[in-house]
């Protein structure tokens, strides 16, 4: 059971990006909506509310991940959720040096949107690739 070299068809790989577009897009709405019913129903400190926010819209991320994006849920889930929370920590890194860096040079735009700028230039060079090529990289029944 080996990995498959065959090259894929532009269109499934296309597809599979929208497909990571579309969950992405859910972690951030799970996200928004759990941190502000926290500070505003619940009462929690926004950076207390932060917590149980980041929580479910990685969650949301990683199981929407790998069985919609990737449909990965032939791989070891053990395997899949550490190598994802290690890459999450990187890419956290990778989101607050990039805005560090985007925020005093970009300033005709709103922090926020800087921000999203900022979050989709890690998702495209680094989230994403290790997402596709190591976090949910499953065999290739088909492979001799």
């Amino acid at each position: 059971m080996g990995i498959s070299q065959e090259r894929e068809p532009t269109l499934q790989r296309v597809l599979r990006f929208g497909r990571a577009l579309i969950v992405g897009s859910g972690a951030t709405l799970i996200d928004v909506s759990v941190l502000t019913t926290s500070i505003h129903l619940v009462g929690l400190a926004p950076t207390v509310a932060r917590v149980p926010a980041l929580l479910a819209g990685a969650s949301f991320q990683f199981f929407g991940n790998r069985t919609y994006t990737f449909r990965a849920q032939r791989g070891k889930l053990s395997k899949q959720a550490r190598l994802f929370f290690a890459a999450e920590l990187v890419a956290l890194g990778m989101n607050w040096s990039v805005f560090s860096f985007l925020s005093p040079r970009i300033t005709f735009l709103p922090q926020e949107l800087v921000s999203f700028l900022g979050t989709f230039v890690v998702f495209v060079a680094f989230a994403y690739p290790m997402r596709k090529l190591v976090i949910f990289r499953v065999p290739d029944d088909r492979a001799p």
